[in-house]
């Protein structure tokens, strides 16, 4: 693979560094399309990248699944909303 003088390699769609820099926009879904893809293709053929990237990947889908929001049960909803209510009309009394 050669070098151009700016250090980004001339076989990938973008260099190492660009590709790192986006990887969480890149990972969260957030560019657009066209860039979307230079760093696919660049993931498609760079050994150095590509293991960051799924190491990221992985990562954040593990928090994503640890991180689902359970709602009480209703029941434990209702004595809460019923202490919050209660105390605040304790507040109001004084």
């Amino acid at each position: 693979m050669s070098q151009e003088s700016s250090g980004k390699d001339t076989a990938l769609p973008c260099s190492c560094e660009e590709a790192v820099e986006r990887m969480y926009e890149f990972l969260d879904g957030e560019l657009t399309p066209e860039v979307d893809e230079q760093i696919r293709r660049h993931l498609e053929v760079c050994a150095r990248c590509h293991p960051a990237f799924e190491y990221e990947r992985v990562f954040l889908r593990f928090l994503e699944q640890r991180c689902v929001i359970e709602k009480a049960p209703p029941e434990l909803r209702r004595r809460l909303l019923d202490a919050l209510l209660e105390e605040e009309a304790a507040r109001w009394q004084t």
